[in-house]
């Protein structure tokens, strides 16, 4: 998704502008162009002024507000913020898109085997090129993210001159280990390790109120079993299953919606929007307008 996409970008460039990275060589951080040390002078921090009541209102009470406010985007809007504005999820998708790509690369030698005439060399030149693209993009986040505890500066000099000190090397190769470990994984990652997930998603199975996707059982017959709803979902759930109860799992983003609507055309699709636990077997165009909400 567009969101999506935009938040990854900017969580790749926060350290370029120092908007956020801790430096480990220095032991400093910054946030928001300031340098926050943890100096062995004794000093808080300095930019908290080095005073400790600055620290405690300009360092852990913004990130105290800020991670409690998850569970109450989650008790109103579900796992909504997942869905549409979570970097990593973007990234999960960027490496389901290339593995469905690869796929023509084994498609071609499987046709090699079988059939020599069958096998088809643009299959091979646009999984090979797909496989290429794979490293350079996994390079390039790793590199990118790396700056997040070395000094951005540092890693350029580093690159220049190939001169790669033993922590750059580390820190990228843990990095590459961890993001093609979890979009091995992105289902288990996003429903039991994640922590920003899991506090939005305990609140959106309780809430009363919470946004969800609904399937549309007074239509439910003119469903032409395209599973198209099921082929686009993220996270690999049966979103026409999600009648009377939230899945734990879904992020709200709406592909499943998106992929019934181009079924049945714009608006007229089974699957919707809708706020709460109750009339989740009414039409969305029947007695509850204000009870949905589409997509435009």
């Amino acid at each position: 998704m567009l969101t999506q996409g935009i938040v990854l970008v900017a969580a790749l460039l926060m350290p370029v502008f120092d908007i956020f990275r801790f430096d480990v060589s220095a032991f400093k951080l910054y946030l928001l162009r300031q340098v926050w040390s943890f100096a062995p002078q004794g000093q808080y921090m300095s930019g908290a002024g080095g005073d400790p009541v600055n620290f405690i209102f300009k360092g852990i009470i913004p990130c105290i507000l800020l991670f409690v406010s998850l569970p109450v985007w989650g008790a109103v809007l579900g796992r909504f913020l997942c869905g549409w504005f979570c970097p990593v999820g973007t990234i999960f998708e960027i490496a389901d898109f290339f593995r469905r790509n690869t796929a023509r690369f084994k498609r071609f030698w499987a046709d090699l085997k079988s059939n020599t005439e069958k096998a088809d060399w643009r299959d091979f030149i646009y999984g090979s090129f797909t496989g290429i693209f794979i490293i350079i993009t996994l390079s390039i986040m790793s590199i990118f993210f790396a700056g997040l505890i070395i000094a951005p500066s540092e890693i350029w000099k580093q690159i220049s001159t190939f001169e790669l000190s033993p922590l750059f090397i580390v820190t990228v190769s843990g990095i590459m280990i961890f993001i093609v470990g979890t979009c091995f994984a992105r289902i288990a990652f996003c429903s039991y390790i994640c922590l920003f997930g899991i506090t939005q998603m305990i609140p959106a199975i309780v809430s009363p109120i919470s946004l969800r996707v609904r399937f549309d059982t007074n239509r439910a017959k003119m469903c032409t079993n395209c599973r198209g709803c099921e082929k686009t979902c993220f996270m690999e759930i049966k979103p026409r299953a999600m009648v009377r109860k939230v899945n734990p799992r879904c992020i709200n983003c709406g592909k499943c919606i998106t992929a019934c609507e181009y079924e049945f055309g714009s608006k007229n699709g089974l699957l919707y929007y809708g706020f709460g636990k109750g009339h989740d077997c009414l039409s969305p165009r029947a007695d509850f307008p204000g009870q949905t909400l589409r997509p435009q």
